[in-house]
């Protein structure tokens, strides 16, 4: 019995469907990221809702690209004073002040692993009520606490 022309243009359609389906898949897995709330997880629970005194300057800055949860993040032992177009200081904190998480958020992706952020809430010089995060090492206290 021979092997119809018909036969293998199917099979080399439904070959190649699977390739590119195969192929997009692959694609998909390395551009995707993964964010997931971990407020109810321990250790990270335990960070929440506690204030946090700071030890020396932190400053919450914006950036026109979005990190990872929020426009705003905080950087700790820093009083910038930024105002360009790409990022602006909009609140510094002084030593002996306080910061208070309410979330705290994991985020995925197989090309960066996996990394924490503690989500606080405040309000800025404007009025404005904002979400900022904070990336820390799992497992380390991000701050003293007093």
């Amino acid at each position: 019995m021979a092997i119809d022309s018909k036969f293998i243009i199917k099979f080399l359609q439904v070959a190649l469907a699977c390739f590119i389906l195969g192929v997009g898949v692959i694609f998909f897995t390395l551009i995707y990221e993964k964010k997931e709330d971990v407020s109810g997880i321990k250790p990270y629970s335990e960070y929440l809702n506690i204030p946090f005194k700071l030890d020396d300057y932190a400053t919450i800055q914006w950036s026109d690209t979005k990190i990872r949860f929020s426009y705003y993040s905080l950087n700790l032992n820093e009083a910038s004073d930024y105002d360009r177009e790409d990022i602006k200081s909009v609140k510094v904190y002084k030593p002996g002040e306080t910061i208070t998480f309410h979330k705290a958020k994991k985020f995925s992706h197989l090309h960066t692993g996996t990394t924490y952020y503690l989500i606080g809430r405040d309000t800025i010089d404007t009025g404005e009520i904002i979400d900022f995060e904070y990336h820390y090492s799992s497992g380390l206290s991000p701050f003293s606490i007093n």
